[in-house]
């Protein structure tokens, strides 16, 4: 039987959760690193930036079959594409406009890595340096201290969480993480929460009674865990070192395997989340 998209999507974050490997959680290097499209120059999102970062290559620039050959390149004998995915609007036909509805629909085409190919055109690779600590700190604090209609925010306390109630996030102090990286990773999470709070992106699983341990409590786990990922690699943070992953896979793996379309949505969601939290929008 033929896979969904949503199902071939879900199966290789899978089998990467079974190897032991979560997608979104590993030391983050600057823009320049992240999985990126030669032909436009611009960075692949939502769960696409996962599913070409599982990926074996250290190359971040990726190309269409049609792509390669136009830059007079081929694709070396038995290498095989990796699927990327992008939402299209349909329209269904209706006699009356009003009635029409503009339908997100996922689709999906196939791409090589640079490293696939051979007689390419392409300019020399450019590998940015790792930033340090202080350079990371200072990146995360500007993030933070930047981010638009911001929930308040205060240290104390043993546990961190986000309460929509009063629009507030409670973190431990700083010298009380195992690293400034797992601080921030951690502290971008609860931010990730907070966009969905009525005044911002006016998610159900935020604004609605959601209940501990409930499908939708998981899932905007799920997108709050997303958008710590996203936020971590736009200011360059490793955020593979909070918590114990292992103890969080079986969680994740449950809400996988009962909802193919989760992992997918839940990018898309936390995408736009990183988004609001970085003050971007994309047309």
């Amino acid at each position: 039987m033929k896979l969904t998209i949503y199902e071939s999507v879900t199966l290789t974050i899978l089998n990467s959760l079974k190897a032991g490997v979560v997608p979104w959680r590993k030391p983050w290097h600057i823009d320049a690193a992240l999985p990126t499209s030669l032909a436009t120059g611009k960075l692949y999102r939502g769960i696409n930036s996962f599913l070409l970062g599982i990926t074996p290559y250290s190359d971040h620039r990726w190309l269409t079959f049609k792509q390669v050959q136009e830059r007079g390149g081929q694709v070396k004998k038995g290498e095989k594409s990796t699927m990327v995915v992008f939402w299209k609007h349909w329209e269904p036909p209706s006699e009356s406009d009003e009635a029409k509805k503009r339908i997100p629909v996922l689709r999906y085409f196939h791409v090589f890595n640079v490293e696939q190919c051979e007689g390419l055109h392409v300019p020399e690779l450019y590998r940015p340096q790792p930033l340090n600590e202080p350079q990371r700190i200072e990146r995360a604090e500007l993030l933070v201290q930047s981010m638009p209609n911001p929930p308040s925010i205060a240290e104390g306390g043993q546990s961190a969480w986000y309460r929509p109630s009063d629009d507030h996030v409670q973190m431990p102090a700083l010298n009380t993480f195992e690293s400034s990286d797992s601080y921030y990773a951690t502290l971008m999470h609860e931010l990730g929460h907070s966009t969905g709070h009525e005044s911002r992106l006016n998610r159900k699983e935020v604004t609605g009674n959601t209940r501990f341990g409930s499908g939708d409590y998981s899932k905007e786990e799920l997108v709050a865990e997303l958008t710590s990922a996203f936020c971590c690699a736009t200011v360059g943070l490793d955020n593979s070192l909070i918590g114990n992953a292992a103890s969080y896979i079986d969680g994740w793996l449950k809400v996988l395997k009962s909802d193919p379309k989760a992992v997918v949505i839940a990018a898309a969601q936390a995408q736009k989340a990183a988004d609001y939290i970085r003050g971007v929008t994309y047309s």
